[in-house]
């Protein structure tokens, strides 16, 4: 299916009765009419990662080389020169984990932002839930880091960890990631559809971020003198479902009580992101 093969085109959606995209419309259904579409919504990331050559060996494997480098960089500066490699065990696995899963957030809300200008035509040739774009968006980077993670699997056994009964709670964890990236995707997508240039500001903000997040690492290492900065800074949801995927896959240290609040703080997230992205519906594909 390409992206002109919508199975919901304007005129077919108006004989079954769905809804005008200006009328105000219960979640409930609104979320219904998504899921309805949901092979459509599937096909958006589907075709963007074939046009991107994701769907063959050397595309993959190009795609995977910017992130293993980038933990290469991280290893030498943090790890040898700066020594902090020394606090954590199996710094490189930690460190390797780390950049796989802040770069999954950061492609996914920076792909966000351009998710709806860079769907115009689409959206204006057919009517559907907007929401889809930033939602296949996300799909798409989730897609992707199902080929990156496999770097991570074999990096884990290459340092001599196996599989654990932990293993089995990744399924939530990339839940509770998925979540907080897919809100983020909603308020980036609306924010640079009002204003175009977030989709500059937001990767530059992104790549702030990076270093308080305890990527390259641990943040009570910089940030732990100071005890309010400290938990500021460890109530960042990304901070601890980063440490979670740590966690689950080599047992490195967790806080419960900061993982319960990233998994409110995530849904939290998605819902406003939700909310937040829904009030301008309307003005999608008019600009």
């Amino acid at each position: 299916m390409t992206v002109h093969d919508d199975p919901h085109p304007e005129s077919d959606v108006e004989d079954q009765g769905l809804f005008s995209l200006n009328e105000s419309v219960s979640s409930r259904a609104y979320v219904a009419d998504i899921w309805k579409r949901r092979d459509f919504a599937l096909s958006l990331p589907i075709e963007e990662l074939q046009s991107q050559h994701l769907d063959t060996f050397l595309g993959n494997v190009w795609h995977l080389f910017d992130p293993v480098i980038s933990a290469g960089i991280y290893f030498l500066v943090f790890g040898v020169f700066l020594g902090v490699g020394a606090e954590v065990d199996n710094f490189i696995l930690w460190l390797v984990i780390g950049v796989f899963a802040y770069d999954l957030t950061a492609s996914t809300i920076s792909g966000g932002a351009k998710s709806i200008a860079g769907r115009q035509g689409l959206m204006r040739s057919f009517r559907f839930p907007r929401a889809i774009v930033p939602i296949s968006n996300a799909l798409g980077h989730l897609l992707s880091f199902g080929f990156q993670f496999l770097v991570i699997i074999a990096c884990t056994f290459a340092t001599g960890i196996g599989p654990s009964r932990r293993w089995l709670l990744l399924p939530v964890v990339v839940l509770l990631h998925s979540a907080f990236n897919l809100g983020g995707s909603f308020i980036a997508a609306r924010l640079n559809d009002s204003f175009r240039d977030m989709q500059e500001i937001v990767p530059f903000f992104l790549r702030l971020m990076r270093y308080t997040t305890g990527v390259m690492f641990p943040v009570e290492t910089f940030f732990g003198k100071n005890a309010l900065i400290d938990f500021v800074v460890r109530a960042n949801p990304l901070v601890q479902l980063i440490n979670f995927y740590r966690w689950v896959l080599i047992g490195a240290d967790l806080n419960i009580g900061l993982s319960a609040l990233a998994l409110i703080e995530s849904f939290a997230i998605l819902w406003f992101g939700f909310r937040f992205f829904r009030v301008a519906e309307y003005k999608y594909g008019k600009a």
